[in-house]
C-alpha cells in the first residue's frame, strides 16, 4: 500500500516525489510495514535558524513522519524520512513505546530510547544507501543497453549505406563514457562478424534493388524504379533492427 504525502509548506517536491515513494516501497519490501505512514512536509522559519533545531519526527498516534523542509536539500530529507521509517516499523511492531524519560536529552538519559534511536541511526541510512545504490545502478545498466544498442544501430546503418560517414570527420563516442567501453570495444569485435552473417540476405536484396536502379530505360520508369527502392529500403531498415534485437538478446544471454 502506498504512503500518503502530505504538503501544507507548499515544498516544490518535484523528482523528489518520486524518489519518496521508491525509497517508502524498498523499505516496504525489506521491512514490510503493516500501515503505511503519511509523510507531512511542515515548515517553521524560527527552527531553521536554530543550528541544532529539529529536521523530523514521528508521530505514533497518528503514524505521521514531519519533516522541517525549510532551506534543505532534497536527499537531506530523504534521510531524515529514512530515519522516521525506522521508527515507523518500531512502532508498527509495539517497541517504539519503552517508557521511562523522553524529554530533552532523553538520548543521555534513557538506555532504552538510546537503543531505538541506534537503530533509527543505523539501519535508515543503510537502507537509504542501499536504495541510492539499487537507482544508480539501474540507471547505469539502461544507460550501457542505450548506448550499445546506438552503436549497432550506427554500425548496421553504415553497412547498408544508409548513413553516409563525413569524409575525414572523426566519428565520436556517445556521451556515455566509463568503464564499459573496453567491454565494448571487445564485444564489438566478437559479435561484429555474426552481424554481418546474420544481414547477408538484407544486403543481397539491397544490391538487387540498386541493379533495378542501373538498368531503368527511361526518365519515368526510374522514378518508378525509385519509389519501389525507397519501399525496399524500409524493408531492409526492419530487418535490420530485427536482427539488431536479435544480437542484443545474445549479448544479454553471453
Amino acid at each position: 500500500m502506498p504512503c500518503t504525502i502530505k504538503n501544507p509548506a507548499n515544498v516544490n517536491l518535484g523528482d523528489m516525489e518520486d524518489h519518496i515513494h521508491g525509497m517508502y516501497d524498498f523499505f516496504d519490501q525489506k521491512l514490510g510495514f503493516k500501515k503505511p505512514p503519511t509523510m507531512v512536509f511542515d515548515s517553521d522559519p524560527s527552527n531553521q535558524s536554530n543550528i541544532l533545531g529539529k529536521t523530523a519526527y514521528y508521530d505514533p498516534q497518528s503514524l505521521e513522519i514531519h519533516i522541517y523542509s525549510d532551506g534543505r536539500h532534497p536527499k537531506d530529507m530523504l534521510r531524515s524520512i529514512a530515519h522516521e521509517l525506522i521508527h515507523h516499523q518500531q512502532n508498527m511492531e509495539g517497541r517504539l513505546d519503552v517508557g521511562g524519560y523522553n524529554g530533552p536529552g532523553y538520548y543521555l538519559e534513557n538506555d532504552k530510547l538510546r537503543k531505538i534511536e541506534h537503530e533509527a541511526m543505523l539501519d535508515g541510512n543503510a537502507l537509504m544507501r542501499e536504495y541510492e545504490d539499487t537507482i544508480k545502478k539501474e540507471n547505469n545498466q539502461m544507460s550501457l543497453k542505450e548506448w550499445k544498442n546506438k552503436e549497432l544501430n550506427t554500425l548496421l546503418l553504415k553497412k547498408f549505406g544508409i548513413l553516409k560517414e563525413n569524409c575525414g570527420e572523426q566519428e565520436t563516442r556517445p556521451w556515455y563514457h566509463g568503464p564499459w567501453e573496453s567491454d565494448w570495444d571487445r564485444d564489438q569485435q566478437e559479435t561484429e562478424e555474426p552481424i554481418l552473417e546474420e544481414q547477408e540476405e538484407a544486403v543481397n536484396e539491397e544490391e538487387v534493388v540498386e541493379e533495378q536502379l542501373d538498368t531503368s530505360d527511361s526518365e519515368e520508369e526510374e522514378e518508378d524504379t525509385i519509389e519501389e527502392n525507397k519501399v525496399d529500403i524500409k524493408e531492409v531498415v526492419q530487418r535490420v533492427l530485427e536482427n539488431n534485437k536479435k544480437v542484443m538478446q545474445k549479448l544479454k544471454d553471453n
